[in-house]
C-alpha cells in the first residue's frame, strides 16, 4: 500500500505537517467565530443588508490592503507577521466573550469586531502562505503544499459552520468565541516551530511595484485575475445568502445554515483533495477553463431548488467548482513567481478574490431584500456565466490574433530568406 505522502507529496515535509495541523484547527475556529457573528447579528436584527455589511467588514480590508501588506511580507518576516495576526485575533475573540458576559454586545460592536478581524485577515493570508512555501526544503512540492493548505482550510470550512450552528443553538455565542480563542492559540503554538529554509531566511519582500510588473507580464495572471473577480462578486457572496435562504425558504435558520455551509465546505474539500494529489497537474490542465462556468450552473441550481436536498447538492457543487478554480489559480500564480515576490502576488490574488467577495456580500444582501433570495441566486448565476463567457471569448480572440501575427511574421521571414537566396 502506498504511504499517504506518496499520494500527497507535501506531507513528506515536517514543516508542512506541523503547519497543516494548526491550520485545520485555526480555520475551524475562525469559521466558528464567523458563523457565530452572522447568526448573532441575524438574531438581533433580522436584516440581510446588515449581514452583507458584516461580511464586507470581515473580508473587505483585503481589497485595499492585500497587495500593500503582501508585498511587504517575505520569508524573513512571515513568521512574525503571522504571530501578530494570531495574537490580535485571539484578543478580539476574548473581548467579544467579555462583552457578551456583561451584556454589552450590540450590532455596532459586532460590526466593529468584524472590521478589526478584516484588517488582520489582510495580513493573514499572504503571511501564512509565504511562511508555508518558504519552509519547504523541496521547491517542487510547492504546488502540493498550496493545494493542501486549501484542503486544510476547507476541512475547517466544512466542519466549522456545523459546529458553530450546533454550539450556537445549544450553548449560545459564548461557545463560538471560546472555540475561536482556543483554536487560534493552538495555531500560534504550531507557527512558533516553523522557520524558512536557510537560504531564504534573510530574503526580504520584493515590493509592490515589482509584483504588479511581474503580474502584467504573465498571460496566466491577465486572464485569471479577472476570472477571480467575477467568482468573488457573484459566487462568493453565497455566504451572506445562506442564512436568509435557510430562514425565508426552509424556515429553520440554525439547522439549514449549518447544513448548507457544510455542503459547500464538503465540495470544497473534495476539490482540495484532488488538487493536492499527484494527478492535479493533468486535472487542472483539462478543467480549469470550464470550472468557473460550473459555478454559474450551481448557483442556478440553488435558485431553482425547492427542497433542502437539491439545495444542498447545489451548494456542494458550488463549493467544489469555486475551490477548484480559486486554488488552481493560486497555485498557478505562485508557481510562476520568484520567492521574493510571492507575498505580493498572493496579495494581488487576495485583492482579486478575497477582497472582492465583500462587494458581492453587499450587493447580495441588498438584492435579496429587494428581489428575494432565490431571485438573487438566479441573477448571480446569469451574470457570472456572462462574465466568464466574455473573458474566455476575449482570450480566445487574442490567442487567434497572436497566432495570426506569428504566422504572418514567419511567412514574411521565409519570404525574405527566399529573396536573399535568389539575390545571391
Amino acid at each position: 500500500m502506498r504511504s499517504i505522502d506518496t499520494v500527497f507529496p507535501a506531507l513528506s515535509e515536517p514543516s508542512v505537517r506541523r503547519y497543516l495541523t494548526g491550520q485545520v484547527v485555526s480555520v475551524l475556529g475562525a469559521w466558528t467565530q464567523s458563523i457565530t457573528l452572522n447568526l448573532l447579528l441575524w438574531q438581533m436584527t433580522r436584516d440581510a443588508s446588515l449581514l452583507g455589511a458584516l461580511n464586507f467588514l470581515l473580508y473587505g480590508p483585503v481589497l485595499v490592503l492585500g497587495p500593500f501588506v503582501g508585498s511587504r511580507i517575505g520569508p524573513r518576516n512571515a513568521r512574525r507577521s503571522v504571530l501578530v495576526v494570531l495574537i490580535g485575533s485571539i484578543a478580539i475573540a476574548l473581548a467579544l466573550l467579555a462583552l457578551l458576559a456583561f451584556d454589552r454586545l450590540t450590532p455596532a460592536v459586532l460590526l466593529a469586531a468584524a472590521g478589526g478581524l478584516g484588517v488582520l485577515t489582510a495580513m493573514e493570508m499572504p503571511g501564512r502562505q509565504v511562511l508555508l512555501t518558504s519552509s519547504l526544503t523541496d521547491r517542487q512540492l510547492l504546488n502540493s503544499a498550496v493545494a493542501m493548505n486549501a484542503m486544510a482550510y476547507n476541512v475547517g470550512r466544512m466542519t466549522g459552520p456545523a459546529i458553530a450552528a450546533l454550539v450556537f443553538a445549544r450553548v449560545g455565542p459564548a461557545g463560538g468565541f471560546l472555540c475561536s480563542a482556543f483554536a487560534l492559540s493552538f495555531m500560534a503554538w504550531c507557527v512558533r516551530g516553523i522557520h524558512p529554509r536557510q537560504e531564504l531566511a534573510g530574503k526580504s519582500a520584493g515590493g509592490i511595484r515589482a509584483a504588479f510588473a511581474f503580474a502584467r507580464t504573465q498571460a496566466f495572471a491577465r486572464l485569471y485575475l479577472p476570472v477571480l473577480v467575477g467568482l468573488a462578486i457573484f459566487a462568493g457572496s453565497y455566504q451572506t445568502l445562506i442564512p436568509v435562504l435557510a430562514d425565508h425558504e426552509f424556515h429553520q435558520v440554525s439547522q439549514y445554515t449549518g447544513l448548507f455551509f457544510s455542503c459547500a465546505g464538503g465540495g470544497s474539500l473534495c476539490a482540495a483533495v484532488l488538487l493536492s494529489s499527484r494527478a492535479a497537474a493533468r486535472l487542472v490542465a483539462r478543467a480549469l477553463r470550464w470550472a468557473p462556468l460550473v459555478c454559474g450552473a450551481a448557483l442556478g441550481g440553488v435558485a431553482l431548488a425547492t427542497h433542502p436536498v437539491p439545495a444542498g447538492i447545489g451548494f456542494w457543487l458550488l463549493g467544489l467548482s469555486l475551490t477548484f478554480t480559486a486554488t488552481s489559480i493560486n497555485v498557478g500564480l505562485q508557481s510562476r513567481s520568484p520567492d521574493e515576490l510571492r507575498g505580493g502576488i498572493i496579495g494581488l490574488y487576495g485583492t482579486a478574490f478575497v477582497g472582492m467577495v465583500p462587494i458581492g456580500h453587499l450587493i447580495a444582501g441588498s438584492l435579496s431584500e429587494r428581489l428575494g433570495v432565490r431571485q438573487t441566486f438566479g441573477l448571480n448565476a446569469m451574470l457570472l456565466s456572462t462574465w466568464i463567457g466574455w473573458l474566455l471569448w476575449r482570450q480566445s480572440r487574442s490567442a487567434r490574433r497572436s497566432a495570426g501575427e506569428s504566422e504572418q511574421e514567419a511567412t514574411e521571414e521565409a519570404k525574405g530568406r527566399t529573396e536573399r537566396r535568389m539575390g545571391r
